[in-house]
């Protein structure tokens, strides 16, 4: 019997092209990420959750199904893929268009960070206010924390409150400016920017948490940690600058099927309490960059992917819509959530508040991919396409950026 290439028209319609497949990444990572916040919400409302729970059963609770940190990682990876292939798409030939990058950064990460700043400044307001606020995240809510918030600063200092998932957005900052710079001193070089900035932050990271342990000084932890993880997001990175490379092997793309066996045994070692948390992060990382790999390589050998590559249907659309939204707002409605059900005198085990949190929190944010993050891309589409035709040079492939596909 022979093997024939599967029709795409032969039962409705294609597979998931490569960014569709992003796209619903996008969207699960951050209903994963609230999943795992809401098992905290729940912890907080029962706190004897884990009486008469053998001590496997609650490390596993705790550091796996209540921990959100693998799908951050996950976060990293195909960020740090999407910005190495939209630097691609926008280099102009023999320097790189700082200022063109910079503002595309700026407005796809900022109008909604702050309209969710605003959102989470007014609901700790309420829930205070009230009496009822759950235990959940309490950490300083002064002027101190909200200017810290405001400028992005909040990773490696103090957090607010109910946006405490926020502190991965310092570290996407730091990287994308790390990336710009050195992509504009690389790129006339011919050197591949992903490269230099996985080499300086695994580097940096490494001796930063090696003082660490030395001194046990808090503050090369959070340094470490913000330089050290730049290396997970410059994986995903180097995955899209070596594609071509990647898909002229076949074999790569195979092997990198195992990656959820990968990011089992990372979920795993970290359950049994073997390995440190920055060795588990930077496993996720691992894990994830194969995810890609393994993406990039099944695109590559459809036969339509030239077809559907530039089409994208509802379903991954929405997921990937909903993802940054959902990330910064879910933490204020697991809060006003915990409150509410404080207020009314509800009080239920914590295997009951977890999935309601969660189904309550995902359900909330899930307008919000069309409401706000949909009008927001179309401005920002708009904002960008006018500094285009104000006669910047078409862009072309820059060698150092990688090869179109």
């Amino acid at each position: 019997m022979t093997n024939r290439r599967r029709d795409p028209d032969q039962d409705g319609s294609p597979p998931y092209s490569l960014f569709e497949r992003i796209d619903v990444c996008r969207g699960l990572f951050a209903m994963l990420v609230v999943v795992a916040h809401s098992f905290d919400l729940a912890r907080a409302m029962d706190p004897s959750w884990d009486v008469g729970l053998p001590r496997l059963a609650a490390d596993f609770l705790l550091r796996v199904a209540g921990n959100g940190v693998y799908y951050v990682m996950g976060f990293f990876i195909l960020s740090g893929y999407c910005i190495q292939a939209s630097a691609r798409r926008m280099s102009d030939g023999p320097r790189f268009p700082l200022r063109t990058y910079a503002l595309a950064r700026a407005t796809r990460i900022l109008p909604l960070y702050y309209a969710a700043l605003l959102f989470v400044v007014a609901v700790e307001a309420v829930v205070r206010t009230s009496g009822f606020r759950p235990t959940l995240w309490p950490m300083g809510f002064d002027l101190r924390t909200l200017g810290f918030q405001s400028l992005l600063i909040q990773g490696v200092t103090e957090r607010m409150g109910s946006f405490v998932a926020s502190w991965s957005i310092t570290n996407e900052v730091a990287y994308y400016a790390l990336f710009g710079l050195i992509a504009a001193a690389c790129v006339p070089l011919r050197v591949k920017p992903a490269v230099v900035g996985t080499v300086l932050c695994g580097v940096g990271g490494a001796v930063l948490l090696a003082a660490y342990r030395l001194t046990r000084d808090p503050r090369a932890m959070n340094y470490g940690f913000l330089v050290g993880l730049g290396a997970v997001w410059h994986l995903g990175a180097l995955v899209e600058a070596y594609s071509p490379w990647i898909v002229e092997r076949p074999w790569i793309g195979l092997a990198a099927g195992t990656w959820p066996a990968a990011l089992a045994l990372d979920m795993g070692l970290f359950t049994a309490r073997a390995v440190h948390q920055e060795v588990v992060l930077v496993g996720a990382g691992i894990a994830f960059a194969l995810m890609i790999v393994r993406f990039v390589s099944v695109e590559a050998a459809r036969s339509d992917a030239a077809t559907v590559r530039g089409s994208r249907r509802p379903l991954p659309t929405s997921l990937g819509l909903v993802s940054y939204p959902m990330y910064l707002f879910h933490g204020p409605m697991l809060v006003a959530f915990g409150t509410a059900a404080a207020a009314l005198g509800i009080v239920a085990p914590w295997w009951a508040v977890w999935p309601c949190a969660a189904a309550f929190a995902i359900v909330a944010c899930l307008p919000l991919g069309r409401l706000l993050e949909a009008p927001l891309m179309s401005w920002r589409a708009g904002a960008l396409g006018r500094l285009k035709a104000s006669g910047r040079p078409a862009a072309t492939t820059t060698p150092a950026l990688g090869a179109t596909r």
